[in-house]
């Protein structure tokens, strides 16, 4: 005997999640794609301006909230039958109210729904992006001259500053604002109009629906409009490689933040104690930082397993059950860009323990080997045993490398003592000189760093003028959309 729908085991565990889902993240969405398509269906013709107007009181009269508070109890499908049944109880007459539903489907109407709710999403996390840029910046300014050892393979491996170090990891968010931002323009198209998937006979206008919606314009073929996932898997894409920079960032802060690194100090807003341990300042907004930004990922790869090898059309596997892991992803994404800029703010580096270290582990060297092949005419292979000899000596007598120790490594390399003045063996092993001399478009030398700070500055600038246009475009579209209603229903 078959139970009537919904069953109980597809209600449980399938309608009621779904139903809920759609209350917290979906349901403003809903009405305003009710509110512009209704508009448009009576600017073209096919309703009447009475029809207009009663479907508009019912839609505004709506207790939203208690709509947004209310069980899911079986009796319809889901919230946008919910909505559908009470806006014709509104209307009072189910044949005006059927008419909302003319030249359209669930098909193109869920798709708007989801890129509404995502684009929002996607300024959101772009204007903390903007932020940590910001004090990635901020504090390059004050620091074109510390000395710092940068590490490969973490290992101490040229004298650099804090403020290339720091330009270093603008860039890479500079590069992942851009790539958000194309992925933006790519998801602000409005799909509603494909219908099912191939439009409708209705003399619909596409376009005012777009503009109503604050969208850029149409999805140009419809068949894509239902069957593309692109327009989330793209901001997506640009998520991720967004949260993979910032993991980096943050295990380089915690790792600087332990006592045997002991180069950077948090304030005390991002500190906890232990319960146990009276000395211990825990950098625990990082950490967590690090973590919030690892599920972030862990989700954008649950949602691109979750569409791989799926059909190319209209599909539950894109819809309701995986939509709202997108929307995590992303608002977990938020939360720790934000917690990385708010906990680097006011961030204090050990500038003499850096200094110090800048100058130590022979990190100078490629330096004196560089010298030695300008002032010798020498290839580099061999400035380089001369070298690393000096170093794999001093190592072993827990010294410093000599200027005698290096004319002896010579002797032994070339038969001959080095024209190198003593004066420039000791210019080429500071790490001071290191750094000055390296002018080179994208070196550490201040006057370099100085001049990418200018280049990164006009970036920032761009992305925030950037952002306001696509916030304004959204805010006058919905003051567009209200102020258009507002006539509707004071005529009528």
């Amino acid at each position: 005997m078959s139970e009537k729908f919904p069953a109980q085991g597809y209600k449980d565990n399938v309608l009621s999640d779904c139903f809920a889902d759609a209350q917290r993240y979906l349901l403003d969405h809903y009405l305003d794609v009710d509110r512009a398509h209704v508009l448009m269906l009576a600017e073209q013709g096919i309703i009447s301006q009475e029809e207009l107007a009663t479907i508009l009181r019912a839609i505004e009269s709506l207790d939203v909230e208690a709509i947004r508070g209310a069980e899911y109890d079986g009796s319809v499908e889901d919230l946008f039958y919910f909505i559908q049944r009470e806006i014709t109880r509104g209307c009072g007459d189910s044949d005006v109210a059927g008419k909302l539903h003319t030249a359209r489907s669930r098909n193109d109407i869920d798709v708007t729904i989801y890129r509404l709710y995502l684009r929002q999403q996607a300024l959101d996390l772009l204007k903390v992006c903007g932020e940590l840029h910001r004090v990635f910046l901020d504090l390059a300014a004050q620091h074109h001259e510390s000395l710092m050892p940068a590490y490969t393979h973490t290992q101490p491996a040229q004298p650099t500053t804090v403020a290339h170090y720091l330009l270093a990891m603008a860039e890479n968010t500079g590069r992942d604002i851009s790539r958000l931002q194309h992925a933006y323009e790519n998801m602000n198209l409005c799909p509603l109009g494909a219908c099912a998937i191939t439009t409708t006979g209705f003399p619909i206008n596409r376009h005012r629906v777009s503009e109503l919606l604050g969208f850029t314009k149409p999805t140009r073929n419809s068949y894509g409009s239902i069957a593309s996932v692109d327009y989330f898997t793209e901001q997506l894409g640009a998520t991720a490689a967004m949260l993979i920079n910032v993991g980096k960032f943050a295990q380089e802060f915690l790792l600087m933040a332990m006592v045997e690194f002991d180069v950077i100090r948090l304030p005390d807003g991002y500190v906890q104690a232990s319960s146990i341990m009276p000395q211990k300042r825990n950098p625990v907004a990082i950490e967590h930082v690090r973590a919030i930004a690892s599920k972030a990922l862990g989700q954008v790869l649950g949602v691109m397993t979750s569409v791989h090898n799926t059909p190319f059309g209209d599909i539950n596997d894109v819809e309701d059950d995986l939509q709202p892991l997108n929307f995590s992803a992303i608002r977990d994404a938020i939360r720790a860009v934000s917690l990385l800029a708010h906990s680097l703010a006011a961030a204090e580096f050990n500038l003499e323990l850096l200094r110090e270290r800048a100058e130590s582990n022979y990190i100078t060297v490629t330096e004196l080997a560089d010298v030695i092949v300008r002032r010798e005419k020498i290839p580099f292979s061999l400035a380089h045993r001369i070298v690393a000899s000096c170093v794999k000596q001093s190592t072993a007598a827990k010294t410093t490398i000599s200027y005698d120790m290096l004319q002896q490594a010579a002797k032994q390399e070339l038969n001959r003592g080095l024209e190198l003045s003593h004066q420039e063996f000791e210019d080429a092993l500071s790490a001071e000189n290191f750094v000055a001399v390296r002018t080179i478009y994208g070196g550490p030398a201040p006057t370099e760093t100085q001049s990418a700070l200018a280049e990164q500055r006009q970036a920032e600038h761009c992305n925030a003028e950037w952002l306001q246009r696509a916030r304004t475009g959204l805010s006058d579209a919905r003051l567009n959309l209200e102020n258009t209603i507002r006539v509707v229903l004071e005529e009528s």
